[in-house]
């Protein structure tokens, strides 16, 4: 049976401000109405069912992901997490894994959350293809023919002759010669010329028992780890021990029994500001303009906004905007892949704005900072229907809520009351106290905090239905 294993674990620090450490662009509504895992979900009908699909990605997500598969039929036992990233390897390992335990015959065809798709009945053709090539016991990827000379990302280079399937005569795949690193522009200028070369897509389909064979073959430290694995508790136990490398160097490079489908969809990886410039109409300069923009003889940039503010532009060239309520990129379009080099300074410098937006998201719904000073902060909670913070406490600020819109249920100390529409109440410090939407609709309060200390991690957990 084919079975789906999404890698949703990936920060994506090349798409910053956008995404950020608590928010990645998988999660994120980038083009169109639904994130980008979602349209892969959606991408999968017909292929494999929802009851077959695995998603694998960091702890920390757990509640977002929860969130966004809601109303797709994937089970929530089919979420793996990770304690931490150990790249695709480890990841892929411990997916195929726990599936060849449930079926020892399965199929995996294993796809990152963040790639972006169209030509959707040619993208089926192809991993039918590949799920056929796969029962020859190879292990399969998807070659994209290169479009133009890219220097981010990775090229396979095929040998010449096409091979047959032996169930399926009908459909044929290319042997690989070789995986080659991410090129410098002549070497990309070549390869695009020579018609052996293919971008590395990340997309691969194996039969889980085939890849656990080159694993213990390749990698035999992770695959005795992985042996031991006898149901998704025993993942704490075995990932500390684990050596975090990527499929591509631990197996592809290596193995003898790779093949490749040609894919003759669009694809790209979004893996940078400029690769998204290709998603998306330009002006008659080549200009991107998505937002509130205006602009005045400017030639080739890309300007993309979150915010609330007009962006005005004049006469620049070749740069990419990209802009939030707290951050602001400007960089040359030849330089979008070095983002995640300021993202790893920002976050070695501890400021925050690598990790989170103004607006963070929660299991019980989401805040946005509106101001903060010292001394004070001021906040917009929204709780979503019927769920309710942890009991809790703070040892170093007071709250004082009003509530905009809805009703509020509160605790403190032994005491609960019903805060209406206008109405507010004050939360001394010290004191252990609760906030709950009652309702069935989105809750919205204005939370003024007050004390020499305003931090998150000010807070202590006596009691929540989240387990944090």
């Amino acid at each position: 049976m084919n079975y789906a294993v999404i890698l949703a674990g990936g920060v994506g620090s090349r798409f910053w401000p956008f995404s950020r450490e608590l928010e990645p662009k998988q999660f994120m509504k980038i083009i169109g109405q639904e994130s980008l895992l979602q349209s892969l979900i959606k991408r999968l009908r017909g292929l494999v069912i929802p009851k077959n699909t695995y998603i694998i990605t960091n702890n920390i997500y757990f509640y977002e992901l929860l969130s966004q598969i809601k109303g797709y039929g994937i089970p929530e036992e089919n979420i793996i997490l990770e304690p931490q990233g150990k790249n695709t390897a480890p990841a892929i390992g411990v997916c195929a894994r726990l599936i060849s335990l449930k079926d020892k015959h399965a199929v995996l065809v294993v796809l990152p959350a963040d790639h972006y798709i169209k030509n959707l009945p040619d993208f089926r053709k192809a991993i039918k293809a590949a799920i056929a090539a796969a029962k020859d016991n190879l292990l399969v990827t998807i070659g994209i023919k290169p479009a133009k000379p890219s220097t981010a990302y990775g090229y396979i280079k095929i040998k010449n002759k096409k091979v047959e399937v032996k169930e399926k005569k009908s459909t044929k795949y290319y042997q690989v010669n070789k995986f080659l690193e991410k090129p410098s522009l002549v070497k990309a200028k070549a390869y695009l010329k020579d018609k052996r070369y293919y971008w590395n897509s990340g997309m691969f389909i194996w039969k889980a028992s085939v890849f656990l064979e080159e694993v213990s073959k390749y990698l035999p430290g992770l695959y005795r780890q992985l042996a031991s694995v006898k149901s998704k508790d025993d993942i704490n136990r075995i990932w500390p021990r684990l050596k975090p490398i990527s499929v591509d160097y631990g197996i592809m490079e290596r193995s003898k029994r790779i093949a490749l489908i040609p894919a003759s969809f669009y694809w790209t990886d979004l893996g940078s500001w400029d690769a998204l410039a290709e998603v998306f109409p330009k002006d008659s300069k080549g200009n991107v303009l998505q937002g509130d923009t205006f602009n005045l003889g400017s030639r080739g940039i890309c300007v993309f906004s979150k915010g609330n503010r007009l962006i005005s532009t004049i006469g620049v060239k070749d740069i990419v905007i990209a802009d939030t309520p707290d951050a602001l990129l400007v960089c040359g379009r030849d330089k979008t892949q070095e983002v995640k080099n300021l993202v790893r300074a920002l976050k070695n410098s501890n400021r925050k704005e690598h990790l989170a937006h103004l607006t963070e998201r929660r299991p019980w719904g989401s805040f946005t900072i509106l101001q903060e000073s010292f001394g004070f902060k001021i906040k917009l909670i929204e709780i979503t229907a019927h769920k309710r913070l942890s009991l809790q406490r703070h040892k170093k600020r007071a709250e004082h809520w009003v509530v905009v819109s809805g009703q509020a249920k509160v605790t403190t100390g032994n005491k609960t009351k019903t805060i209406n529409s206008n109405e507010s109440i004050f939360i001394p410090r010290g004191i252990k106290h609760r906030l709950q939407n009652p309702l069935g609709i989105p809750l919205k309060i204005v939370e003024v905090q007050t004390g020499n200390y305003l931090a998150e991690d000010d807070i202590e957990r006596f009691a929540d239905d989240f387990k944090r």
